[in-house]
């Protein structure tokens, strides 16, 4: 009776668990890498396929234009001058680049169209390399909606087989009901049947940018879960829909949304990414010289600050708009997740390991606690340097922080 009666528990429990395992994302180790998205206007060929091509790179012709040193940056940023010369040396490509097709251009019909045929050529043509190719389309509300999607995602998609389908996902704009997801998964279906590309092929991020969007944030996610790479908090729309006294990165009530998206998208394994830093290191054109160079000082420190503020939060990435934001977000994350970081979780890991082997479980590392939950937060920590390759993938196969099938993907 009552073999019976656990085994029959038994059955349900497992029952309950591939329920509850339904609700986690399985996504590729390459869309961990997220920590700046770069958005750029579809309508303006010149800056999206700079944008797509060259990343960071004219970040040190504008310090030089500016006469800013590496030296001069890391003071202000209060950060180690060889972080800064590093990664001025190092790859300038954009984690994730967003051909944007709504906000960035004019709502007339001929920018649309322009924007359309710049997007299809960029997918194709571009040198993309590693960086993730993303497409914003017009949102539910607006008339171009579907024309947009078909239209971009089946011309750069003609002639490619899907293993070299040149888009990676679509960021989906203003999303505040889970019946809205539903209308978007039913086109894109049909669009990679008629493609011939692999069911869910395309990934999907939405924008988190109204009161409905929060309140409904548990639903539309659940929803989006089959295709889910991100969600992402838009902070100027999110501002307008609460009637905001101002667009305020630290407002109170942006906060607690950003608390909403750091929990969904951690819930179900995506990353969340916040917002742009709405102040770009641009020059004024009636200030001096010195003035302007003071002003562009204090705007990437604006942008890094900002950056700081979401990683200690729990973002994993966040938007930028210019070539010299990308370049100060990357240094955020990259100083956040640096060698010596990276090592202590190493040290935890290790440790833990060692106790679990003597038969102690719970132990102190360092005078601090560690048992299951800290060594499972180490080895997510662990999972993310791998993928933004911080740390060695053979390092992360033999800890057991990722497959090797995943890091050969990356």
């Amino acid at each position: 009776m009552i073999d019976k009666l656990s085994a029959q528990a038994d059955a349900a429990r497992t029952r309950v668990l591939a329920k509850t395992a339904a609700l986690s994302a399985d996504l590729p180790l390459k869309f961990l890498r997220q920590q700046a998205q770069y958005t750029t206007p579809a309508s303006n060929y010149k800056l999206a396929h700079s944008a797509a091509t060259k990343g960071f790179a004219a970040t040190e012709r504008i310090l030089a234009k500016y006469e800013i040193t590496p030296a001069d940056l890391a003071a202000v940023l209060g950060v180690p001058l060889t972080a800064v010369e590093a990664l001025l040396a190092a790859d300038p490509a954009a984690p994730l680049v967003m051909i944007d097709g709504e906000d960035a251009q004019a709502l007339n019909p001929e920018v649309v169209d322009l924007g359309r045929k710049n997007a299809v050529e960029i997918f194709r043509e571009a040198e993309w390399q590693s960086t993730l190719r993303f497409y914003r389309p017009s949102g539910l509300n607006l008339p171009y909606c579907t024309a947009d999607l078909v239209t971009v995602l089946s011309g750069a998609g003609a002639e490619y087989t899907p293993q070299n389908y040149p888009i990676d996902g679509i960021i989906f704009p203003k999303i505040e009901h889970p019946t809205e997801v539903d209308w978007v998964f039913n086109l894109l279906d049909r669009i990679e049947e008629q493609l011939g590309l692999t069911h869910r092929q395309i990934k999907f991020q939405f924008l988190v940018e109204s009161g409905w969007s929060v309140a409904n944030l548990a639903a539309i996610t659940e929803r989006a879960l089959p295709r889910l790479s991100g969600i992402i908090f838009g902070i100027a729309d999110y501002s307008a829909d609460l009637a905001l006294p101002a667009i305020s990165y630290k407002h109170p009530v942006c906060d607690w949304a950003r608390a909403a998206v750091i929990n969904q998208a951690g819930a179900v394994g995506v990353p969340a990414i916040d917002a742009m830093t709405v102040n770009y290191p641009v020059a004024a054109p009636n200030l001096s010289p010195a003035e302007n160079r003071g002003r562009i000082l204090a705007r990437l420190k604006e942008c890094y600050d900002d950056a700081v503020y979401s990683i200690n939060l729990g973002m994993k990435g966040k938007w930028v708009g210019h070539p010299a934001q990308l370049f100060v977000v990357l240094l955020a994350y990259k100083v956040s997740l640096s060698s010596g970081t990276a090592q202590a979780e190493l040290d935890k890991i290790l440790a833990y390991a060692q106790a679990v082997q003597a038969k102690v479980g719970a132990t102190i590392i360092d005078g601090v606690m560690s048992d299951r939950a800290t060594d499972r937060h180490a080895r997510a920590r662990l999972r993310e340097g791998v993928a933004l390759g911080l740390i060695p993938a053979e390092k992360g196969i033999a800890l057991g922080v990722v497959t090797a099938e995943e890091a050969a993907c990356l």
